[in-house]
């Protein structure tokens, strides 16, 4: 569409987009609008297509301006941005939308951009990668996990108190200062003896009672405690042990192997877990250089960030936050996930991550990196599995799609991080213990 588009710089980070549409087809426009709703609407002492325009206008003005207006800037935004050369970070805030005495349509946009900046010294920085090492002790706590997970659980032959590794079938009570606590009660819950996930204690108060035990018990709840209620509180627990069950883990062999995936032996089965575990590792090592990397180099490129954009990234860290939640099946209100202290917590996190983002898009630029087109079919290809649907629709349907568009992003961001570490100097570092190691 034939358009009109200048800009006007209101700061580095924002820029205030003008666009103007010509008489001919606002009026033309109009003009068909009117003819149409003089072929639908019903006015008393009008046959149909005979209403006179000033009184189609009267009665429907507003809205058909309305309408023209939407239409008009939904169309015409994209081309005035390609025109202006703008990519917006955020969405834009349309504003002092109207026609002219002239006939035309105009408009204006605020544009929230990345500033102007190049980004200097990405090669040869020093960092530090240590060593993946994985110990014989941890292939021996997965496979643990994996016994736990195919483990059964029975009734008990003979009747015997409760004892580490149980499973208990239990009613539980829970009291704050004299009031019952609603939210903790506990009717027919099954309890492993062992794992202590209420509370380091609770288990142990099970032990060595039998199967239709009722007691109380008091225990105290440091302040840093997941469980905001209990925390600091002394609570009291009601408990009646109704049933007792014991748990059978199976034997470290080939049937286990079998039963776990299609492996013939335990030894195949301890060199995949081997082998998943050096993938995990690696993973969490370059997760850790890409964070030397940034690190060093937010240090080194200074450029401001329109607050509009940092509150779109709080906002996206939230709705995961909700989303996780939610999938979780958890009854909480996640409404109360977007606070105004939760989303100050988030606000640095979100700004650095904008910077990240943009100071990747910068080096790429500088270095022309693009995606080829081998690697923008596989992510098609990926995405295409994902939606289960064909190749096709994704590459014609959702091209510009949130999810093809953030796939491609972070396809572009791995490209360049592996340009700068293969521009590095890389001291090769003592393996450290990985986080599941610590366990």
């Amino acid at each position: 569409m034939d358009i009109s588009v200048s800009v006007v710089d209101l700061s580095t980070t924002q820029k205030k987009l003008h666009v103007e549409i010509p008489a001919t087809k606002v009026q033309k426009e109009i003009e068909r609008r009117y003819r149409d709703l003089s072929q639908q609407v019903r006015i008393k002492g009008f046959r149909p297509g005979k209403v006179p325009r000033n009184i189609l206008k009267s009665y429907y003005g507003k809205t058909v301006e309305h309408e023209v207006s939407s239409q008009f800037i939904q169309e015409t935004f994209p081309d005035a941005l390609r025109q202006a050369d703008l990519e917006p970070l955020a969405e834009a805030d349309v504003s002092d939308a109207r026609f002219e005495e002239s006939g035309t349509f105009m408009y204006e946009a605020v544009v929230d951009v990345c500033p102007s900046f190049s980004v200097e010294g990405y090669t040869g920085l020093s960092l530090s990668r240590p060593a993946v090492l994985i110990t014989d002790e941890q292939v021996l706590v997965e496979l643990e996990r994996l016994r736990q997970q195919h483990a059964q659980v029975r009734a008990l032959e003979t009747e015997r108190p409760v004892q580490e590794g149980d499973v208990v079938i239990a009613d539980v009570t829970p009291m704050i200062d004299g009031a019952v606590y609603e939210k903790g009660i506990m009717t027919g819950s099954m309890v492993e003896i062992g794992r202590h996930l209420i509370h380091p204690e609770f288990d142990r108060q099970f032990m060595g009672r039998n199967s239709g035990d009722s007691f109380s018990f008091e225990l105290d709840f440091a302040e840093d405690v997941p469980q905001k209620d209990l925390a600091g509180k002394r609570v009291r627990f009601d408990a009646t042990i109704k049933e007792l069950k014991e748990k059978i883990l199976p034997d470290l062999d080939d049937d286990l192997a079998g039963e776990v995936g299609k492996f013939d032996t335990l030894d195949t089965l301890k060199q995949a877990i081997r082998d998943q575990l050096a993938e995990r590792e690696d993973e969490r090592i370059t997760s850790g250089m890409r964070k030397q990397i940034m690190d060093q180099l937010l240090g080194k490129v200074t450029f401001d960030v329109s607050e509009k954009v940092v509150e779109r990234e709080v906002d996206q860290m939230v709705e995961m936050l909700q989303r996780q939640f939610e999938s979780q099946g958890l009854n909480i209100d996640t409404s109360r996930f977007n606070s105004p202290e939760i989303r100050a917590g988030y606000k640095p996190d979100a700004e650095r991550a904008v910077r990240q983002r943009l100071i990747v898009q910068q080096i790429a630029r500088q270095e022309s990196l693009e995606l080829t087109a081998e690697e923008e079919e596989e992510i098609y290809q990926q995405i295409a599995r994902l939606m289960r649907t064909d190749v096709e629709k994704v590459r014609t349907e959702y091209a510009r799609s949130i999810i093809v568009e953030e796939s491609k992003e972070n396809r572009l961001a791995d490209k360049v991080f592996k340009f700068i570490e293969q521009a590095a100097a890389i001291e090769t570092a003592p393996a450290e213990p990985s986080p599941s190691a610590q366990e």
